[in-house]
């Protein structure tokens, strides 16, 4: 019982702080990427911390089954399988009852959607589309000042690669990552490991929300993802020593999210096409790929629990003789 209680208030303590800290997080980092050089950066904004938030809350959710498995294995007194049946529970319930939410609320407060981006300043040199601007005016989406081309170095004929510009239309835009200004876009620009870990996180979620909208059938079948992470409470115990089980927690955690993020990028397709010619059979494995990619984890974490119990229970007989 004391088990039950010290993970449930974990659970609570979690996606409560956890959920403030990301959309924090979330509207720092909204709010760096809209920054302009020159002009006065917001540190607070109350309609950012809560689209923050809302946004974070399903992020947050995919890796609470994982920080409780851990705490687990920290905690060795604990009783894992009524712990474990916990996490299972409150995780699961709290993905097909309170995400759907957390969804709905982003869509109708438009939170996913990206502002237009910033004014720039003058007074700056900027690489934009490989050249390189220095804006003297900049009202609206007209700019003075001069451009400089790319190949300046190169040319026998420099002078004909600085071009003046005078009043001249200029379409900005945000780059790939959703910097504003060129200059803050070249100083933190995330590295790729980070990149393609936000590019996973961001096909997951633009994943879940579809299938949200599709109703309660597609999101039941998509909940899988879910039912694969607390499915990990099965190897709490696969070895006599901890840091292998924290180690195989976490490991497993992430490749069940990255083959998810793969299939939700398009990395299965070629699969999923020879699956639906093989037969009647494999055309429904095809239509819920997903599923069945989820359902496969399940059970490798079944087998390797119930595997693990059996021997353990072999060891014990054998030491009661």
């Amino acid at each position: 019982m004391k088990t039950v209680l010290v993970e449930s208030l974990a659970f609570l303590f979690i996606c409560f702080f956890g959920t403030a800290a990301g959309g924090f997080l979330i509207m720092l980092c909204h709010d760096v990427s809209s920054f302009v050089v020159g002009t006065a950066l917001p540190l607070f904004s109350v309609p950012g911390f809560l689209n923050g938030a809302v946004i974070f809350f399903p992020i947050l959710l995919l890796f609470v089954p994982m920080f409780l498995y851990l705490s687990l294995v920290r905690h060795p007194k604990y009783n894992k399988i009524s712990g474990s049946i916990t996490i299972a529970v409150l995780s699961l319930a709290a993905w097909i009852f309170l995400a759907p939410v957390s969804y709905k609320t982003a869509h109708d407060w438009n939170a996913l959607e990206k502002s237009p981006p910033a004014e720039l300043s003058s007074g700056y040199f900027r690489r934009i589309n490989g050249a390189l601007y220095y804006f003297t005016l900049v009202t609206g989406n007209y700019v003075s000042g001069i451009k400089i081309d790319g190949d300046y170095f190169s040319k026998s004929n420099p002078e004909n690669s600085v071009h003046a510009l005078d009043s001249k239309f200029m379409n900005f835009k945000r780059d790939k990552m959703g910097f504003s200004d060129p200059i803050i876009s070249e100083n933190l620009t995330p590295p790729t490991i980070l990149q393609n870990a936000l590019r996973a996180l961001v096909s997951i979620q633009e994943s879940a929300s579809a299938a949200c909208d599709k109703g309660k059938i597609e999101w039941l079948f998509f909940c899988s993802i879910m039912a694969a992470l607390v499915s990990l409470g099965a190897i709490l115990s696969a070895s006599e020593w901890k840091l292998a089980d924290a180690f195989y927690v976490t490991f497993d955690t992430f490749a069940i999210l990255a083959l998810n993020s793969l299939f939700f990028m398009g990395f299965f397709d070629q699969t999923v096409s020879s699956l639906r010619d093989a037969g009647p059979f494999f055309e429904q494995i095809a239509k819920h790929f997903q599923c069945a990619l989820n359902c496969a984890m399940i059970f490798l974490s079944a087998s390797l629990g119930i595997f693990k119990a059996v021997v353990h229970a072999a060891k014990r007989a054998r030491g009661a003789q």
